[in-house]
């Protein structure tokens, strides 16, 4: 009787953990640079990066981190994706290379840049 009981209490703290695990969505996505980019007037170097966001939709506050130090903190915008695949999208803007686009595939989402916003340190 006692390994009943314990089957059916170890089955419902597994099950709880796992919504709550599901129950988060987790604003934040890693990316990699193999070459350098503007974010505003902040150039990117290559290497590996964190983002984080506040907000959903058009307005939304990023910070870009390369290992704990924030290297530019700026505004986005937050779309969905069809498709689940990882990318960087960059374009040309002034004669520089620019960073337009974050996707993060495991999520499904997607941060948007304006490019004629200013990225702060």
């Amino acid at each position: 009787m006692k390994s009943v009981k314990f089957a059916a209490l170890f089955t419902l703290v597994v099950f709880g953990l796992s919504l709550t695990s599901f129950g988060k969505d987790k604003n934040e996505g890693k990316f990699t640079l193999w070459s350098p980019v503007q974010l505003g007037s902040t150039e990117l170097k290559p290497g590996d990066y964190k983002a984080t966001w506040e907000g959903t939709g058009s307005d939304v506050q990023v910070k870009i981190l390369q290992g704990k130090n924030v290297v530019a903190t700026t505004a986005a915008k937050l779309e969905d994706r069809p498709v689940a695949q990882d990318s960087v999208s960059t374009g040309n803007a002034n004669g520089a290379k620019t960073l337009q686009e974050i996707d993060f595939g495991g999520q499904r989402k997607a941060l948007v840049f304006n490019n004629s916003e200013t990225a702060q340190k």
